[in-house]
């Protein structure tokens, strides 16, 4: 239960993928903490992220004639599934198997995708040598930009690249009038513009259409120019070089905000986080020292930190985590993954919570 983060040995980062930038772009540190890290998590996230690996994957093998039947896509649905679940019990993260009872939507999402197959069998045979090709690598000439483009649609006068969505493709913002509209994510919109130049290096010429598809077959299109592809490979790669010449120079920074750090994996080997939440406490993260620890009648095991002048209460720990709690009084602990509770300072822990010394 009881995690230690040890010192962290930060390496180069080689190449940016597409999928990958916007996220350095708000915050080049995660992108470090991830490299040094292995890209292995330091938190579990959420089931419904595993399960969109499974949903991923499906569209990919239907995108290359691999799940071609309805049988066919029974069976690999369950063995990516199974495969999935078996890597969560090996990483420790056994709460959240069956996947089923612990995504939300699960069948839902099935019978969309599910759709996708349907609509694959329901074409009519194209004519005119268009061509399909699905996961394929395109990478800069320097090697520094790279990844895999979902779909790409080939005729002789037209391209689409086309990147596949699991989640919510659109958000809603506000226009100069106060008005709300939704438009499609920004980082969606990089990502694409960047596997268009990647295109451009290795074809001589830019794809013509960039498309998203969510699991719900809507397709979104990403209106582009090639000036803004070539202005945003521009920016990867100076973003690249800057990383890496922070490593050199062992000074770092980082962006804590709660859209770069809610959802982030490495929170705990970040010092900037760590600092950020002993002022901020709109995260489901405390940080603190333990003052006592108790266990309660019920068996329930409660742990009480001192974080400057806030007495931090955290509740709901299972009895048989008390002595390893205990030993940890007076020492500095960071609790992830929490529930608020309604009263001020006082959170309770879930199956997902980590501490880490």
């Amino acid at each position: 239960m009881m995690k230690n983060i040890g010192k962290i040995s930060f390496k180069e980062i080689k190449r940016i993928s597409p999928s990958q930038f916007y996220s350095m772009k708000n915050c080049a540190y995660k992108s470090l903490l991830a490299a040094a890290f292995e890209n292995k998590p330091l938190l579990p996230i959420s089931p419904n992220a595993y399960f969109g690996t499974v949903l991923h994957k499906m569209l990919e093998l239907i995108a290359n004639g691999v799940v071609q039947s309805e049988n066919d896509f029974n069976r690999m649905f369950d063995e990516q599934v199974k495969a999935i679940e078996k890597s969560l019990q090996q990483q420790g993260y056994s709460f959240y198997v069956p996947l089923q009872k612990n995504v939300r939507d699960f069948g839902m999402k099935k019978i969309l995708l599910k759709k996708h197959l349907r609509a694959v069998s329901e074409q009519p045979l194209k004519s005119g040598g268009v061509k399909y090709h699905s996961e394929k690598w395109f990478e800069s000439k320097d090697k520094l930009i790279g990844g895999k483009i979902d779909l790409l649609i080939e005729n002789r006068d037209e391209t689409e690249v086309v990147d596949f969505k699991t989640g919510a493709i659109t958000e809603d913002v506000l226009d100069d009038a106060g008005e709300v509209f939704s438009e499609v994510k920004e980082g969606y919109k990089e990502q694409l513009k960047l596997y268009a130049y990647l295109y451009f290096e290795n074809m001589g010429k830019f794809p013509t259409h960039l498309s998203l598809v969510d699991l719900a077959k809507q397709k979104f299109t990403v209106e582009f120019s090639q000036s803004e592809c070539s202005a945003i490979y521009e920016e990867a790669k100076r973003l690249l070089h800057s990383t890496n010449e922070s490593i050199k120079k062992g000074i770092f920074a980082a962006n804590p905000t709660e859209a770069n750090c809610k959802y982030c994996l490495y929170r705990p080997a970040c010092s900037f986080f760590l600092k950020h939440i002993g002022m901020d406490y709109s995260f489901n993260d405390v940080s603190g020292l333990v003052r006592n620890v108790v266990r309660y009648q019920n068996g329930n095991v409660s742990v009480f930190l001192q974080n400057g002048g806030k007495q931090i209460t955290v509740t709901s720990f299972p009895s048989e985590k008390f002595d390893e709690l205990n030993d940890t009084r007076n020492k500095q602990l960071s609790i992830y993954n929490l529930r608020k509770e309604a009263t001020g300072f006082v959170y309770s822990a879930t199956k997902t919570t980590m501490i880490y010394e």
